[in-house]
């Protein structure tokens, strides 16, 4: 087929969203169709072209476009970003009209960004059309949002709004509509593709591991059988991923195994808050900040020294993280909402109840001892956590996913346009 892919985002990176567009195109190629991409120019149009004259992808057509200066300082993040995003998207649907008059799609995949509440440019094409996976309807549960900062309690309510209006957006209803199938990442998301007025929705995870990825993994040992027990938590450090959770929880734990220590990798805006949160509970002499690590491989080693990821995010769409914690054998704590909890399961790692804060933070650190007292389960789980990846969430059943719903949309969209007539 020759595919049209809106991947806003879309380059040669490893991990996050510009790197899931960057799989999705490769593994699309490799089943034998060719793929047009449109993305964002600043920040992507320089490394993919570099990278390709390095590494020539056969059947990879990348088209780049940016909005004109009068508006193109929005282009940044935060609130005034997701404006810009917007307005590329309303530009993107003229982009796509032309290349496919010129072309003749067969198909069109709105891919990243993958969120649900923004609409998607190539709903105007009469294509078969696939928008997803998307995500981010998942919402901080509000006894956890009570006991945040005025500022960042003023963050989730207007995010929340913004959200609660979106399904208002007539240009969002339209994405619903135009959308042959749509994939959502969690039941929170697959729920608000229906509420859209989605036909057909499906659920499959934002990301999975290519075999040379897995194979990384699969180099590093498995948890330690002896020392001190080591919690990690990896990701920014901003407050809905839920790091202070993990440091409460750590640290009625700790009361109990005072050798125990906890790891935060990565820097960000909410890290004096967490750093004040260890002092508070008396454990900041046990968890350690490293900052941002330079090298993928210094993370891959602070892993390897672990036990267990602790990430108990209030909303995330699907949690990359979680997923190469358990390729690598690494047990997942979380919350049992959003991606994380998707992906989790009870072999494999702890879904706390998003009940509240002191019921979580009780039942994660009651899983620590659990499973720090008891290193034969430890050793199951993290085989079973290598298993479950392996099952799941490869590259090879994600794009086989991908290439069965493009056959079906095709064949779906055929027969809604006989119907028309």
């Amino acid at each position: 087929m020759k595919l049209l892919f809106s991947a806003y985002s879309c380059g040669p990176w490893p991990t996050s969203e510009p790197g899931n567009a960057w799989r999705a195109v490769k593994h699309a190629l490799s089943k034998g169709h060719e793929v047009w991409t449109i993305t964002e120019t600043t920040g992507y149009e320089g490394p993919t072209m570099r990278h390709l004259a390095e590494h020539p992808m056969p059947g990879f057509h990348p088209t780049f476009f940016h909005l004109p200066a009068p508006v193109g300082w929005m282009r940044r993040p935060g609130a005034i970003g997701c404006v810009y995003y917007h307005l590329w998207q309303q530009r993107l649907l003229a982009v796509a009209r032309e290349l496919h008059r010129k072309i003749g799609f067969d198909l069109a995949h709105h891919v990243t960004f993958g969120r649900f509440w923004s609409p998607s440019g190539l709903r105007g094409l009469d294509l078969p059309f696939i928008w997803g996976p998307v995500g981010a309807a998942e919402s901080a549960p509000p006894a956890f949002v009570a006991e945040l900062p005025l500022s960042l309690r003023s963050f989730e309510r207007t995010r929340d709004t913004v959200r609660s209006l979106s399904f208002h957006d007539p240009a969002l209803r339209a994405t619903a509509a135009a959308a042959t199938i749509g994939i959502g990442i969690s039941r929170e998301s697959c729920e608000a593709l229906r509420q859209l007025g989605v036909r057909r929705v499906e659920q499959l995870p934002q990301a999975a591991l290519p075999d040379d990825d897995l194979a990384v993994f699969d180099r590093l040992p498995p948890p330690p059988e002896n020392g001190p027990f080591r919690a990690i938590c990896m990701g920014r450090l901003i407050h809905w991923k839920g790091f202070y959770l993990a440091i409460r929880a750590f640290a009625i734990f700790a009361r109990t195994h005072p050798d125990a220590q906890l790891w935060i990798l990565n820097d960000g805006p909410f890290r004096g808050e967490l750093e004040a949160t260890a002092r508070r509970e008396g454990v900041a002499a046990q968890v350690h900040f490293t900052g941002t690590l330079p090298k993928f491989s210094q993370v891959l080693d602070k892993l390897g020294d672990c036990h267990v990821l602790m990430h108990p995010a209030l909303h995330e769409a699907f949690g990359n993280v979680v997923m190469e914690a358990m390729a690598a054998g690494r047990p997942v704590v979380c919350l049992d909402i959003g991606g994380p909890a998707a992906q989790v399961t009870p072999e494999c790692g702890f879904t706390a109840p998003a009940t509240n804060p002191k019921e979580a933070i009780e039942a994660m650190a009651a899983f620590l001892t659990r499973i720090a007292d008891d290193r034969g389960l430890l050793k199951r789980m993290s085989q079973k956590a290598k298993e479950r990846v392996r099952d799941k969430f490869t590259m090879r059943q994600l794009g086989d996913a991908f290439d069965q719903y493009y056959r079906e949309a095709v064949s779906l969209h055929a027969e809604t346009r006989r119907g028309r007539k």
